[in-house]
Order: C-alpha cells, then sequence, then structure tokens
C-alpha cells in the first residue's frame, strides 16, 4: 500500500485540507462500510441496525435494552422500536427482569442464532475486503487508536 503524504493540520489551521482531515476519513470509511454491509444485508431481508443488535447479542446473550442502546450508539426509543420488529420476525425475545420489572432483557432466539451464523459469512467477506492489503500489525495498531480516540472524546 502506496502511503499518501497527508499533512496533519486542524481545521483552523491555514494549510488545513478537509481530505487529509483523519476524522473526515474516517466518518466517510464508517458510512462507506454501512453502505456496503447494508447492500450485502438486503439478500436477507435484513437491516444494519437488526445486524447490529445481533452482533450485540451474540456478543452478550442476554442484554439489557439500556446496554443494547448503549453499546449500539442508537437512542434508546430507536432500540426500542428495533426489538419490537425483531421479535416479531422471531428473531429476539424481551423478558422482564426477575428483579427489576422496569429493566427489559432481549435474549437471541434459535432463529437469530441462525441467521446471525449466516451472517457472520457475509460480513466477514466485508471485513476481508475493508483490510485487503492492509497487516494484521496495522489494523490492531489502527484499532488501538480508534479505542484511544474515542477515551480520549469521553473525558
Amino acid at each position: 500500500m502506496m502511503l499518501k503524504k497527508v499533512s496533519l493540520h486542524g481545521p483552523d489551521h491555514p494549510n488545513f485540507r478537509l481530505d487529509d482531515y483523519p476524522l473526515y476519513n474516517l466518518n466517510r470509511t464508517s458510512a462507506t462500510y454501512i453502505e456496503a454491509m447494508t447492500d450485502s444485508l438486503k439478500q436477507y431481508n435484513m437491516d444494519q441496525p437488526s445486524w447490529r443488535v445481533l452482533m450485540l447479542l451474540g456478543d452478550k446473550n442476554p442484554s439489557t435494552v439500556g446496554d443494547l442502546s448503549r453499546r449500539s450508539v442508537t437512542k434508546f426509543s430507536t432500540i426500542t422500536r428495533i426489538l419490537i420488529r425483531m421479535e416479531n420476525d422471531g428473531l429476539i425475545d424481551r423478558k422482564p427482569f426477575p428483579d427489576d420489572n422496569r429493566v427489559i432483557e432481549v435474549f437471541i432466539t434459535n432463529k437469530g442464532k441462525d441467521i446471525s451464523q449466516e451472517l457472520k459469512v457475509l460480513a466477514s467477506k466485508i471485513y476481508q475486503k475493508a483490510f485487503d492489503g492492509i497487516s494484521d500489525q496495522d489494523a490492531i495498531n489502527f484499532t488501538n487508536i480508534l479505542i484511544k480516540m474515542r477515551e480520549n472524546l469521553s473525558d
């Protein structure tokens, strides 16, 4: 991969170039990834938010609605609508937490697990395409940089 010479100036610098701005490129890359996933998910009658919920539940099943909202970076009211649709499709079940009826736990169903396995194959193809020509070490460094940036912005 040929590295492009970029100028790392903040937006207030006279030599600032938007095409060199890391956060602009991060946003464009994220949008490109979401578009690729959205197009691929259509063949399964699945949308990006539902796919995200299935992945989160694959990581931690059950999860509370609040956890899913936080981890998916989705408003609580929006995630609730997504979960209602997914429950109607038989992908998840929602149940009140035994010790606190105000807390709702979300469980992935067998149907949700089956679809999730198929979608992981699809997502792996997009992942491989995205990281083609990028070393494992660069991918690790990139992930660590993103985590550090998120921590910096959360302070």
